[in-house]
């Protein structure tokens, strides 16, 4: 009889002990599907950042393509600009010979002028 109790009393902790490992168990299964649902929206927003980082990227190589362009022509027109400021120079260094040159025959023609009438 004695041993029938003890066993019933074995029995009777390992199905309390069987319960809780039962309920903590369950317990961990929710936490852990908790944990896979988490796991899911962190890769989905890992994506969408992924994505939203590759749009801006190619966003700021075509402002980089645009920028360089931009950057070609300016220089483009630079030269340009250097090219005609230079050949204005040149006509300008021309002009100024040229009227150097009609100043001396003005006074030439003044000279000469003023020799004819004495």
């Amino acid at each position: 009889m004695d041993i029938s109790r003890k066993k019933s009393a074995e029995m009777t902790r390992l199905y309390s002990q069987m319960r809780w490992l039962g309920q903590h168990n369950a317990g961990l299964v929710l936490q852990n599907i908790d944990a896979n649902t988490k796991v899911a929206d962190l890769g989905a927003r890992q994506q969408a950042l992924e994505e939203e980082l590759a749009r801006a990227a190619g966003e700021r190589d075509v402002q980089r393509a645009t920028a360089e362009q931009k950057a070609r022509e300016a220089e483009a027109q630079t030269a340009e600009l250097q090219r005609t400021r230079t050949a204005f120079e040149q006509k300008e260094a021309e002009l100024q010979g040229k009227e150097a040159e009609l100043q001396r025959e003005k006074a030439t023609v003044a000279t000469l002028t003023g020799i004819c009438t004495l």
